[in-house]
Formats: C-alpha cells, sequence, structure tokens
C-alpha cells in the first residue's frame, strides 16, 4: 500500500517565509506614507527643547560666574570646573573643562545668549526657521566674568 503525503517540506515553508518577508521589507519604499515624512520633517521637537532648558537651567544655577563669547556660554562653577555650552556645526553641545561633547540640541541654525541683571536668555533658531526662548532666573545676579 502506498501512502501519498500531501503537505509543505520544511525547505519549502522557509522560501515561502523568506520570500514573503523580502517582499514586506520594501513595502515602506513602495508606498507613500505621509506620517513618516511629516515625523521626520519635525526634526526638532518640543520635547528636545523642554529637557534642554531644564538642563541648561540647572547649570547656570550652580554657576558662580557667566560669560558670553560669540555662540558659546561659559558657566564658572564654585567646584572650578567650567562648564561651556556652544554651538558646534548644527549641534548644541555641552562641554566639561573644555571635554567631552555632550550633545543638547540637534538641527539648530542660532544660539543667543543674554546676561541679564536677575538672569540669562537663551533664545534657539532651529533649521527649519522657527525660534525658542527661555529666561533663566538666577537666586542671586549672575556675575558676569571679568575680561
Amino acid at each position: 500500500m502506498r501512502i501519498q503525503n500531501r503537505g509543505f517540506t520544511l525547505v519549502e515553508v522557509l522560501i515561502t517565509l523568506s520570500s514573503l518577508l523580502l517582499i514586506v521589507s520594501f513595502m515602506p519604499m513602495l508606498l507613500n506614507i505621509d506620517w513618516i515624512k511629516k515625523q521626520q520633517s519635525e526634526r526638532f521637537s518640543r520635547l528636545e527643547w523642554s529637557v534642554f532648558a531644564r538642563q541648561i537651567a540647572s547649570e547656570v544655577r550652580e554657576a558662580r560666574e557667566l560669560e558670553v563669547k560669540q555662540s558659546t556660554l561659559y558657566l564658572y562653577k564654585f567646584t572650578g570646573e567650567t562648564v561651556s555650552f556652544e554651538k558646534y556645526g548644527n549641534l548644541l553641545r555641552r562641554r566639561v573643562n573644555g571635554q567631552g561633547h555632550e550633545i543638547l540640541l540637534q538641527f539648530i541654525s542660532n544660539v543667543q545668549y543674554k546676561i541679564e541683571h536677575n538672569g540669562i536668555t537663551v533664545k534657539v533658531t532651529s533649521d527649519q526657521g522657527k525660534e525658542y526662548e527661555t529666561f533663566i532666573m538666577t537666586f542671586f545676579p549672575p556675575k558676569e566674568k571679568a575680561a
């Protein structure tokens, strides 16, 4: 008596799954998905700005002296450290004692710092032209570094 097995072999299943996965992997490129394009166009987000504003506020409040040179803010702390926030290409980075490369913001075109009598104003322009501004009040009048 002869038994006929009708079914798929393991090799046939693997070939079928491989071809299906290959086709599915090309689907995003073949389809025009608007939400992906919109998400990529919103490169500078409010969440990044919010985190940056909190971090720089904390650093400014720990500083004993402030200094602004071009597009760089130098904070001189009581511990002897010098923390700088500087524009580096289209990035805003933080450095401690001239070392490190901690990226705080991406896709920026301009950053401005203005020391005022009761704090400092930070104004950032994204590469899309949107402006973000925050004022950081200090607990004591900021002392500008003597030149």
